[in-house]
């Protein structure tokens, strides 16, 4: 019997023999990604010196645009190319990034001529989340426009980076025209999602946005939310009235924003309206509706001004008597009639917003 302290003979072997057997497939393996990897280097050199002459060609337009070019063997359609062609189209839309005009359209062609759009085509048709959303990319970003329809059937997608990259995609195409997939969209648009857009959107003209009033009534939250950051980034008077009804919504977060759009969107009316919501509203929407009013109360909100200037909220004390200084006729006389008063919280609040103010 083998006592607790000795390991028998045999079961060293055993041990060693693993060990090393584990040793040499690390090793094996570790060869094998680094020779994967010299390779793949090798390949992407190669592209890249030839593209660096054609894409020098193409800026000064010395380049043949007709069947006289011919792609290089290493560049053909297949398998075996696969990587050079995937670097070829990544230097072709890096390329593009920083092009405009007649340039950009000869990196196009570029891109068309060597057959590069079926393997973006390819990709996209891949049951591969990953895969899809780079093919889509890719069509996008060279502006292959015969597939937007192809690609607005994913705006809805299950995966969030398929569905970001479609909803970006048809945005890249149809400017605000294809906002149309908030008709349908039933899945989350996250913030970041929705920063995106709106900056994608930004150089463009808007117009009339008709659907809008359809989104700010959907039943996706994510939409609504979206949609009053259109109506009051681009100031569609025509939706005020949905923009108040969404004021009573139980979803805080689009009360908060719908407060922030009606100062865009709204009237004379609207401190009105915002008063009336205040004593109903959370903290952080009181906070805002404050905000809000510092650039739209006028005489007529005084005296709710006042009574907040009573409240035992240092914070909002602060606020109400910033606003009344700031846009109300004798506003800042109430204040400095108050700052007179026992004890020393209105001074305090006096003499730090006039220090504010003479900044």
């Amino acid at each position: 019997m083998t006592s607790p302290g000795n390991i028998h003979p045999e079961l060293l072997y055993i041990y060693t023999a693993i060990f090393i057997v584990v040793i040499l497939v690390i090793l094996l393996r570790t060869g094998i990604l680094l020779r994967k990897r010299r390779k793949k280097y090798q390949i992407e050199q190669q592209v890249q010196s030839v593209f660096d002459e054609w894409l020098s060609h193409l800026l000064t337009e010395d380049f043949p645009h007709d069947d006289t070019f011919v792609t290089p063997p290493w560049l053909a359609p297949g398998r075996e190319n696969k990587i050079a062609r995937q670097y070829a189209i990544n230097q072709l839309i890096s390329t593009k990034k920083n092009l405009a005009g007649h340039a950009g359209r000869n990196i196009i062609w570029l891109y068309e001529k060597m057959g590069l759009k079926a393997d973006s085509i390819a990709k996209f048709r891949s049951p591969l989340w990953y895969h899809k959303a780079a093919g889509i990319y890719e069509l996008y970003m060279m502006e292959q426009r015969d597939m937007q329809a192809a690609i607005a059937r994913h705006t809805n997608h299950h995966n969030a980076y398929v569905r970001m990259e479609s909803q970006t995609a048809v945005l890249a195409f149809a400017g605000f025209d294809g906002l149309i997939f908030l008709d349908t969209l039933t899945r989350p648009m996250n913030d970041w999602q929705q920063l995106k857009l709106i900056d994608q959107l930004t150089p463009l003209d808007p117009g009339n946005l008709e659907h809008l009033s359809i989104w700010l009534n959907a039943g996706n939250p994510d939409v609504v939310l979206f949609a009053l950051k259109l109506a009051g980034l681009y100031q569609q008077m025509h939706v005020l009235e949905d923009v108040i009804t969404l004021l009573k919504d139980h979803r805080e977060k689009l009360r908060e924003q719908a407060i922030k759009t009606l100062v865009r969107v709204g009237d004379e009316n609207t401190p009105s309206v915002l008063i009336q919501r205040y004593a109903e509203e959370t903290p952080g929407n009181r906070n805002t509706i404050l905000k809000s009013l510092a650039s739209m109360a006028t005489d007529k909100e005084l005296p709710f001004l006042q009574t907040l200037l009573e409240d035992g909220d240092p914070g909002v004390q602060l606020q109400a008597a910033r606003i009344m200084m700031k846009c109300c006729h004798n506003g800042e006389a109430l204040v400095k009639v108050s700052s007179l008063e026992p004890g020393d919280t209105y001074d305090q609040l006096y003499l730090h917003i006039k220090s504010e103010m003479a900044r």
